[in-house]
């Protein structure tokens, strides 16, 4: 980059040659004298000059590339690495928001059974779920407390969306404010560029099912589907770094504890109940971060409990 020297600098060097020139004349130099003077001087003013120039250029230069180096460190490395990213985040609202929902399960089971998990068995089973999920004591206690005082008034509701390239959303909600829970998720559909759907035009494409993920680094496969598909499991599918094992809804709790019993360490906090897609839908990149959007905008919703789509890696 070339910068211009600043024109006090000229104005000094006009100044400086018309006063040597004038002392030369003074002295009396000859001719010859005063030109190899003059050109000597000139050459010294163009080597000042010259230097000048680099040391803007190159301090030009450096500013360029530390800028430069600056912005490469905001620029992710590749589509991949974004998708890590969204997925961690992704999986880290998801744990929230079922630890959430399994407390709110819990305060409507103790209103409407009791707080005692013998006789009242959809408290036992919720319970047991907790567990597995590692859900902490603290919002087992409180939500005991809630539904024992009668202020536990929830409802269950599922609502359906459509997103980009021809991707659908299922979102769950437990709510004992469903006006405020359908506008909310209205709301994030609309920012999301989302759109609102017809009950059954998305939840057709998923099926209900018990979901249990194992690490796959702490086992064998053919352990895990030996065991598995032994208690009555429907399938063992491999999903980024653990094992995805599928089950009816009633045979989760048996195929649960068969895996338990064989040593076979369970992801608590990533198992439970799942509206699964029955087929996927690969996408774009412009497309898939539109679909991302969405899902992060509707687990943002007080409300929602869980979001499940047809993207595949979502």
């Amino acid at each position: 980059m070339y910068r211009r020297a600043p024109r006090s600098t000229f104005r000094i060097i006009l100044v400086s040659c018309a006063l040597v020139l004038g002392i030369f004349c003074i002295l009396g130099l000859s001719q010859k004298e005063r030109l190899n003077e003059v050109q000597v001087l000139q050459a010294k003013i163009h080597g000042h000059l010259t230097g000048s120039r680099m040391l803007l250029d190159n301090r030009a230069s450096l500013s360029y590339w530390a800028k430069n180096r600056r912005m490469e460190a905001l620029i992710p490395y590749g589509r991949r690495s974004a998708k890590i990213a969204n997925r961690k985040g992704a999986q880290d609202a998801a744990k929230t928001k079922l630890y959430t929902k399994i407390g709110k399960m819990v305060a409507d089971a103790v209103k409407q059974g009791g707080s005692d998990p013998v006789s009242n068995v959809k408290l036992a089973a919720i319970m047991k779920q907790a567990q597995t999920a590692n859900v902490p004591k603290d919002i087992i206690k409180r939500n005991i407390e809630k539904g024992s005082s009668g202020g536990a008034n929830y409802e269950e509701f599922v609502y359906e969306a459509y997103g980009a390239g021809g991707v659908g959303f299922v979102i769950e909600c437990m709510t004992d404010n469903p006006v405020a829970a359908q506008r909310d998720v209205k709301q994030a559909l609309k920012k999301g560029n989302g759109k609102w759907a017809e009950s059954g035009s998305v939840s057709f494409n998923f099926n209900r099912r018990g979901v249990i993920r194992v690490p796959s680094e702490s086992v064998e496969e053919d352990q895990v589907v030996e065991a598995a598909i032994d208690a009555g499991a429907e399938d063992v599918v491999e999903d980024e770094a653990c094992f995805k094992i599928l089950t009816e809804v009633e045979d989760f709790h048996a195929v649960q504890n068969a895996l338990e019993e064989a040593k076979i360490p369970i992801e608590g906090e990533r198992s439970g109940f799942e509206m699964v897609p029955t087929a996927l839908i690969d996408v774009n990149d412009e497309d898939a971060g539109v679909n991302e959007d969405i899902y992060s905008r509707l687990l943002e919703v007080d409300d929602v409990d869980a979001v499940y789509s047809t993207m595949s890696a979502l």
